[in-house]
């Protein structure tokens, strides 16, 4: 049998790591965003909107194209990404999904004709430990699957009656929910996919009665296949941002990275 070279093998695996990433920033997010003017994603961190972060994260690490989902202040939205990342080295993609009020699996089907293969997938309304994101570009997920990234660290997890909580058992997913009370893990809310996902989601969008999906039902639909892995964070620090008080979380969780950043 005909062994691979290493160089063959390092080619092939890189066609297989994620260079797309597909970031949802289309919902309303009335919890943080009080008034009709405010825009969720662009609410600074550390001097840096959220959704930029994220994107200047990604590109660092290798992603050649971020494609955004937009919904709520579309136009708004597009227009100050594209001033504030202008120098950012990463090709910035929006599409729009009209049913922005509804569920955010239907937004990560928006995101359907843009990508051409693996994918990074992430909300705008998250800060990460640098780390994390580089660890999930380097990943290649399993055939017809996806990967969530979860933490086990659940005394940590700073709003745990929010939080979508994960059961994982031999390393898959086994149930998924936020109100799920038998559970081990918490949804980090970053996943490295296949396009695979994109079936399952329509396929649980076609068997709602009002065509609706949540990406946690995605997520359910892969399951029941075994083909829904996870990826433990270890001692990785990562934050959802969706009121008052998990932003002034966050900002300290950015201090204190920075922080150590400059230190080391």
């Amino acid at each position: 049998m005909l062994e691979l070279t290493k160089t063959y093998r390092t080619r092939v695996a890189a066609m297989k790591t994620p260079k797309q990433a597909v970031i949802l920033a289309a919902g309303l997010g009335s919890r943080l965003a009080k008034t009709a003017d405010d825009i969720k994603p662009l609410k600074l961190v550390g001097g840096v909107s959220l959704i930029q972060r994220n994107i200047e994260h990604l590109a660092n690490f290798g992603i050649e194209e971020v494609v955004i989902v937009t919904g709520y202040h579309a136009d708004v939205l597009e227009a100050q990404l594209r001033k504030d990342c202008r120098n950012i080295p990463v090709k910035l993609t929006f599409v729009f999904n009209a049913d922005y009020k509804k569920s955010n699996g239907l937004s990560v089907l928006a995101a359907k004709p843009a990508i051409h293969g693996n994918f990074i997938l992430t909300m705008a309304d998250h800060i990460f430990d640098p780390e994390m994101l580089a660890h999930a570009v380097s990943i290649i997920p399993p055939k017809h699957g996806a990967i969530l990234c979860v933490d086990y660290k659940l005394d940590e997890v700073f709003d745990m009656d929010d939080a979508t909580k994960v059961l994982v058992c031999d390393g898959k997913v086994a149930s998924i929910g936020k109100k799920i009370t038998n559970y081990n893990a918490v949804d980090t809310g970053l996943f490295i996919c296949t396009p695979t996902l994109f079936s399952a989601l329509q396929e649980a969008a076609d068997n709602s009665p009002i065509s609706d999906c949540s990406l946690s039902e995605g997520i359910a639909t892969l399951m029941k296949t075994g083909r829904m892995a996870v990826q433990d964070i270890g001692d990785l620090r990562w934050q959802d941002v969706d009121d008052d008080m998990m932003l002034h979380q966050a900002e300290h969780m950015v201090a204190e990275l920075e922080a150590v950043s400059a230190i080391a």
